[in-house]
């Protein structure tokens, strides 16, 4: 089966998500009401923008968007703006896939695990050169 990898944080069927989970099984057993119950009115923050904002879960498979699979674990809240039981979310962030800071979506980029800006940089040269102006151009809005 071969994966398309896109810079952005993916969400995939669940019959796509089968061969990524069968590899990563054994990451979470906890049970998943036990685990909405444990984020809930935790917050996140981003690392480099300070974005703070209260999240109802963090994993790949949150269970009130049932239809939704993330190929990474995030930070995931409840649309506060669309009606109940609708299973509408946003995704506030992730953590960075190498130095594990939390990191909102706009100061990161997503290119087989995300990439927070600082490890973009430090990493650039390993990474495609497609995804260059794009880790300029996150360098850029931090400065600003």
């Amino acid at each position: 089966m071969k994966h398309n990898i896109t810079m952005e944080s993916v969400a995939t069927t669940s019959a796509e998500y089968s061969e990524f989970s069968e590899t990563h099984k054994r990451v979470n057993m906890e049970p998943e009401s036990t685990k909405i119950e444990k984020d809930r009115g935790k917050t996140f923050e981003c690392s480099f923008c300070g974005l703070a904002e209260r999240y109802d879960y963090k994993g790949s498979k949150p269970p009130f968007a049932r239809t939704v699979t993330y190929l990474e674990e995030c930070y995931i809240m409840k649309d506060p703006f669309s009606l109940p039981n609708r299973g509408e979310i946003l995704v506030l962030g992730s953590d960075c896939g190498v130095c594990t800071k939390p990191v909102c979506l706009g100061c990161s980029l997503f290119f087989i695990k995300r990439f927070c800006q600082a490890c973009a940089q430090q990493k650039m040269s390993s990474l495609p050169v497609q995804l260059h102006a794009k880790i300029k151009a996150l360098k850029k809005k931090d400065v600003n």
